[in-house]
């Protein structure tokens, strides 16, 4: 009897001993693994607010490529509401936007509002108005596309007349040239030195000649009316002599 009871106290104690050791090897296991998280989010914490250092940045990827990449919103230069909402929606507090933008403006709640009244249209009316508004687009890219086929039959034409202009505009830049060297030349011969086109001498020079070319156009004219003058007397004188000759 005294035996069992001894072997007894020995299986309860060797019982009580693996719970023990089973409990600490538990403590440990989970005390090394709450270390070893800590740790790894410490790492990761530093690697994250490493790698958001555009210094450290290796991946090649842009800085607001990284930022995403990272979970952190982009930093835009230039951000409309409708962005501002995506950047919200995204990333929530951490986008640094007012949560208010997700409301609707006063000409969105117009807009709908209006579009609450169209859909109180009957369908077949609605059908009629968007029927008639394609109808009236595609006669006017009918109308647009035949203005372009007539352009471009004018194209050939048009392109010889621009031609023509732009070689008629050279030509006369050409004249003015020769024009201006030969003035130039003759104003030489006439100073016995070499002279500018902005030199008041050749301006007075180019006045004179002006003036002179003038008075020769004017003295061709007279000229030339009275050569009119004088082909009318006679033509008048002949038609007078031929028809005294037929009263003789």
């Amino acid at each position: 009897m005294a035996s069992f009871a001894v072997q007894g106290y020995g299986h309860l104690r060797n019982s009580l001993r693996g719970s023990l050791l089973r409990c600490r090897c538990i403590y440990r296991y989970q005390s090394t693994s709450t270390e070893t998280e800590a740790t790894d989010s410490d790492d990761l914490r530093s690697d994250s607010e490493v790698s958001l250092d555009p210094a450290r940045n290796v991946s090649r990827l842009s800085e607001n490529q990284h930022r995403q990449y990272q979970g952190l919103p982009p930093e835009l230069p230039y951000k409309d509401v409708r962005m501002r909402r995506k950047l919200f929606a995204k990333y929530g507090m951490a986008s640094n936007e007012d949560p208010r933008i997700m409301w609707p403006s006063r000409s969105e709640l117009l807009s709908l509002e209006e579009e609450e009244r169209a859909e109180g249209v009957p369908l077949q009316e609605r059908l009629a108005t968007i029927q008639s508004e394609q109808e009236s687009a595609k006669r006017a890219r009918a109308e647009r596309h035949k203005t372009i086929e007539k352009n471009m039959s004018q194209m050939p034409r048009l392109i010889s007349e621009y031609r023509k202009r732009l070689q008629q505009a050279e030509k006369e830049v050409r004249d003015r040239q020769s024009t201006k060297e030969a003035l130039l030349e003759e104003a030489r011969e006439y100073f016995g030195y070499k002279i500018q086109a902005n030199d008041p001498k050749f301006e007075q020079m180019m006045e004179e000649r002006a003036e002179k070319e003038k008075k020769e156009a004017k003295k061709r004219k007279k000229e030339e009316k009275l050569k009119k003058a004088a082909a009318k007397l006679l033509q008048e004188a002949r038609e007078m002599g031929q028809s005294t000759g037929k009263e003789q």
